[in-house]
This record gives C-alpha cells, structure tokens and sequence, in this order.
C-alpha cells in the first residue's frame, strides 16, 4: 500500500521541481543563443548593437565588424589614423568620425576583453588588426593556410563573413563556419 503524500509536501514537491525545470530550460536557451564573444556586460542572448552609418562607410570596403571585437582605446587608435587605415586612406569628415567612434566606443569589448574567459588586452598595447590579436590567433590557428589565405574565394581571415556565416550580427560560434570551396569547418 503506497502512503499518500501530504498536501503540502506534494504542493512543495512540485514547486521545487517546476523552479529547477525553468532554470535548466533558461540556462540551455542561453547556451544557444550566446554569441561566446565579449565579457562585455551584455546579455549573451543579446543582439550586438548595430549603426548604419558605421554599416554604410566602414563597410562599404570590408565587414563592418562587431564593435565588441574590440576594446575602446584599440577602436580611439584606429579612428584617429583614418589617413593610413592599413595602407589605405579611410579619412572621413570630422562629424561622421565622430559619430562612428562614438558608436564604437560605446559598444567596445568592456574590460579589455573580447572572449569569455579570455585574457584582457592590454591597453595601448598589442596590435589594433583584430586579426592579429591574441584571441583571434587561437580561434584560427589550426586552419590551414589552403582553406583561406591561399582559397581566391576569400583571400584573407579579415573576410569574417566570408566563412562565418552570421558574423554580422556578431555570431562566430563555429556551427556558422561554410569555409567557400570546403564546407563546414568542424575542428
């Protein structure tokens, strides 16, 4: 003969188990839905914050990249050589810099970092490409030199998108990588 639990213990019971069941639900949502980029304050389920003017003259020449991928004095550098923005004159009116640095000041990797758990940059120091950066290096180090530098349909790893299917919206989790001319990349 099975004992009845007593109401209250049952009422108890099953409070408990429906709070644990939404926080599990919460936590796998989350794990989905991060981008794994930037320890930067932000929700990780939130969507990386986008301006068009930024979009328009940055990216009218390469993917206008996240601004998070960077820290605020790495992007201050950047901005104030437009002149010789990596061998090209980028220069832009005083207004439209300003509003762009503004833009990417704002939403920059807080903390110096860029990854969770990664190490923080350094400020005013390292390289500014964010291709050369520490994280960046370590998320691409087993790619071989064939399947991007060498592959004429991307050319270069500054071509995020290229291979990163979501990366304008700040995506870069490794389920979004088509590498042109080979597939998935699983590593």
């Amino acid at each position: 003969m099975t004992k009845q639990a007593h109401p209250i213990s049952w009422i108890a019971g099953s409070s408990l188990t429906a709070v644990a069941l939404a926080i599990g639900i919460i936590g796998i949502s989350i794990s989905f839905t991060g981008t794994g980029y930037a320890d930067d304050g932000r929700e990780l389920n939130q969507a990386i914050v986008q301006n068009d003017l930024y979009t328009a003259e940055c990216g009218s020449c390469h993917m206008a990249y996240p601004a998070n991928l960077l820290p605020a004095d790495k992007w201050q550098a950047i901005t104030a050589n437009l002149d010789d923005h990596f061998g090209d004159n980028a220069s832009l009116n005083a207004q439209v810099k300003a509003t762009i640095e503004g833009y990417l000041v704002q939403n920059a990797a807080k903390n110096g970092k860029v990854m969770k758990n990664s190490i923080p940059l350094i400020t005013g120091a390292g390289p500014q490409r964010i291709t050369e950066q520490a994280f960046f290096i370590r998320k691409h180090d087993e790619i071989p030199r064939r399947m991007v530098q060498d592959n004429p349909k991307v050319g270069s790893f500054s071509q995020c998108s290229d291979c990163h299917n979501l990366a304008e919206k700040g995506i870069f989790d490794e389920d979004t990588v088509n590498i042109p001319g080979f597939g998935r990349w699983d590593d």
